[in-house]
């Protein structure tokens, strides 16, 4: 009995360390990525600096125009 409840210990520490493991890889993977959008989206912007400003304006308009639209709605 003693046996079997270190076994089942052993093999529960192990399977710990093996899910602390995976987590830490996909943790840098995801951090990697991230990373990479970044740079990426950093590059679009700097080719592309008035359309991003359209891009953003728009957007801006668009929600503060929703925003308004349900704040009035319950008037």
């Amino acid at each position: 009995m003693k046996k079997t409840a270190e076994n089942v210990t052993d093999n529960l520490q192990e399977m710990g360390e093996e899910a602390k493991n995976r987590m830490s890889e996909l943790w840098d993977v995801s951090r990697e990525r991230a990373a990479n959008y970044a740079r990426v989206t950093d590059e679009k912007i700097r080719e592309n600096p008035y359309q991003t400003i359209g891009i953003a304006f728009g957007l801006g308009l668009l929600i503060g125009v929703l925003i308004n639209r349900r704040g009035s709605s319950n008037d």
